[in-house]
């Protein structure tokens, strides 16, 4: 799982062609940044599935490993930066010759 503790798309549309201008993208809680919401964590322990969380990139590779060697389900909440767009994107009414390919 990428989270990015935002309505992704909806802030990459924001960025995009609302200059960054944010209504309500934003899950967490702004007077308290490190708290990390929503805790996939608390989901994936309720539904009995095995997790865990990566916050830094040089954790991933192992984090994946791990993961692979689990076997059944297995929930891998990796924490994101909100500023990563998705890419390629067609934007809304648009055709695929107008797909947006860079930054």
């Amino acid at each position: 799982l990428l989270n990015n503790q935002h309505l992704g798309m909806v802030v990459q549309w924001e960025d995009r062609f609302y200059k960054a201008n944010r209504a309500h993208t934003y899950l967490g809680n702004p007077s308290n940044s490190s708290e990390i919401f929503p805790d996939m964590l608390k989901f994936a322990e309720a539904c009995d599935i095995p997790a865990a969380r990566v916050t830094k990139v040089s954790d991933l590779r192992a984090a994946i490993q791990t993961m692979l060697d689990t076997p059944g389900p297995y929930l891998l909440d990796v924490i994101v930066p909100h500023q990563e767009h998705v890419l390629p994107m067609i934007p809304s009414g648009a055709a695929f010759k107008d797909t947006i390919t860079e930054g």
